[in-house]
């Protein structure tokens, strides 16, 4: 294989990779829907979009492995090709646990409050916005900001979301959907953390004299 068509097939992979995290962005905004809205979707589109994801898993280590196989790459191209695999672990782990959200939203027997609701929109979105700066930072030769000082802020937010759901589980009546909450706020946590490794993986794999313009 010449090397210009290996740099191809690369940025193939890399499209691919793109094509995946915009799905799993799809499939996050359908599980927050689920939650968090007073007519909220069904089940069908997020299963959908979980398989599409399972799916894009799949093509993608496929993909890295032959290009591996056909060609021992230079270094640039290994951390390249090891960059996209770690990431489309990473954004498969999102899809399972934005799947999950989805369906324990779904099954709650009631509504929780208003403002619990608002409370979860409201950290939804910062996370939704980091996945999306994740995926961003792989176009464009996978250059992008860093998105890890963000972290902590919105890590913070999930515990005390927790902490207070906790409490209300020892009040009168049935705590289910408390219980549920608290689960998935767990789950948004986890989200958070894969996403920004994502990023963190595109800049890895970004070129070293690119790299060092934007450390």
């Amino acid at each position: 294989m010449s090397r210009t068509h290996y740099v191809e097939e690369l940025d193939s992979v890399r499209r691919s990779l793109i094509q995946m995290g915009e799905t799993t962005e799809s499939l996050l905004r359908e599980a927050l829907s689920a939650m968090t809205d007073s007519n909220p979707p069904s089940l069908a589109k997020a299963s959908e979009l979980e398989a599409q994801t399972d799916h894009w898993h799949r093509v993608i280590h496929d993909q890295c492995l032959t290009l591996i196989t056909r060609q021992a790459p230079v270094a640039r191209d290994a951390r390249l090709i090891t960059g996209i695999l770690d990431a489309i672990v990473d954004l498969e782990l999102i899809g399972d646990y934005a799947y999950e959200i989805a369906t324990l939203s779904l099954s709650m027997k009631s509504r929780p409050a208003s403002q619990i609701l608002a409370q979860f929109q409201r950290v939804g979105m910062k996370i939704e916005e980091i996945l999306a700066t994740a995926i961003g930072a792989w176009k464009d030769g996978v250059s992008g900001k860093l998105v890890r000082p963000e972290e902590a802020a919105i890590r913070s937010e999930c515990g005390a979301l927790y902490e207070k759901l906790s409490q209300l589980t020892s009040g009168p009546g049935d705590a289910t959907v408390y219980v549920d909450l608290m689960l998935v706020s767990r789950h948004m946590e986890r989200i958070l953390r894969h996403a920004v490794c994502v990023a963190d993986e595109a800049a890895s794999a970004a070129p070293a004299e690119q790299a060092r313009q934007e450390a």
